[in-house]
């Protein structure tokens, strides 16, 4: 292969593996925690169901773009208890990511306000480059490998995190790639390394009375070698629980608005937009991330005390409308008198 077909090809690996971090940034994180820690699976109740798209730097032609399919659900007579799964495609130029894992969690009730969840997923991607997508110097453009090859390389991954929880407060911490598995490609070898991410957050109700206001600050902190650390920070305001927006910074990196609102109790769809504070900002008019999600509870199951309790109140329901009855049949009466 000729000099300039390995820039083609070194390029394409040298952002996605050296530069760049292996796992997408997410600006919505906050309205799905399952995409970065599988201990949070099983902290509502219930399903959730959440897809998730990214279109990052738009104006760059074959700029990333992320689609993330996700959802856990917990087991009714086990409710500490929540399996879940991930599909995901990435691309990145000529790179092309696609891949799925399956996540278990168990949770423990630490005390009256606190849980702690631990949670492990496991899975597989495969990555492929079409060499023949590419755009040659003129003077190589009838090369053959120009126009038939593809790079295939396939990769097994694991993840595990921890996720402390009450009402009001949360601290995940999570850990993605741990294997650390080697990508094997025909000419060139990659590496997945180890993705780091500590949050933390807190709700703090502004109005006691009605509690219709609440405002969640929070931080998130990525640690992935050799890449630098990156932090950011979010301020979201909800509204009824139904209705909420939000701002966040990533250092030396973004600025973004965040819309969202709860439709049919059910669904909910949360939109940011990221404005780029680097250099970049004169390339790209920014990018734009969605999220849709579904949610449904479980109904409670009710115990022997609730069961007698459900008894005695239709008994005396039943008694007040015989009551009822009786006194209206007799108001006709005297009526008739």
């Amino acid at each position: 292969m000729k000099l300039k077909q390995y820039i083609v090809v070194g390029f394409c690996l040298l952002v996605a593996f050296t530069f760049a971090q292996q796992q997408t940034l997410f600006t919505n994180f906050i309205n799905n925690p399952f995409i970065y820690n599988p201990a949070y699976a099983g902290v509502f109740p219930g399903q959730e169901y959440s897809l998730q798209y990214r279109q990052q730097w738009s104006g760059f032609e074959n700029a990333p773009r992320t689609a993330y399919a996700n959802g856990y659900g917990t087991f009714k007579k086990k409710p500490y208890m929540a399996i879940g799964g991930t599909l995901m495609n990435d691309r990145v130029g000529l790179l092309n990511q696609t891949g799925f894992s399956a996540a278990y969690a168990y949770h423990l009730k630490i005390n009256k306000n606190y849980k702690l969840g631990f949670g492990v997923s496991a899975g597989a991607a495969q990555y492929n480059i079409k060499i023949y997508d590419a755009v040659p110097y003129p003077t190589d453009i009838d090369d053959p490998f120009l126009r038939s090859n593809i790079l295939n390389a396939n990769v097994f991954d694991g993840n595990a995190g921890l996720y402390l929880y009450s009402n009001k407060f949360f601290f995940s911490f999570s850990s993605l790639s741990l294997i650390s598995s080697r990508i094997n490609w025909s000419n060139t070898k990659g590496k997945l390394t180890a993705h780091n991410y500590v949050a933390t957050g807190y709700n703090f109700t502004l109005d006691k009375k009605k509690k219709e206001w609440v405002l969640q600050p929070s931080i998130l902190a990525r640690f992935n070698a050799p890449a630098p650390y990156q932090i950011e920070g979010n301020l979201k305001l909800t509204y009824k629980n139904s209705y909420w927006i939000g701002f966040n910074y990533r250092h030396n990196a973004s600025m973004s608005g965040m819309i969202g609102a709860t439709i049919l109790e059910q669904f909910s769809i949360a939109y940011a937009y990221d404005y780029t504070t680097t250099q970049l900002q004169n390339y790209s008019t920014g990018s734009h991330e969605i999220v849709l999600r579904f949610s449904k509870a479980h109904k409670k199951r009710k115990t022997v005390t609730d069961k007698v309790l459900d008894a005695d109140e239709e008994e005396f329901n039943n008694i007040d409308n015989s009551i009822k009855t009786n006194l209206k049949n007799k108001k006709a009466e005297d009526e008739k008198k």
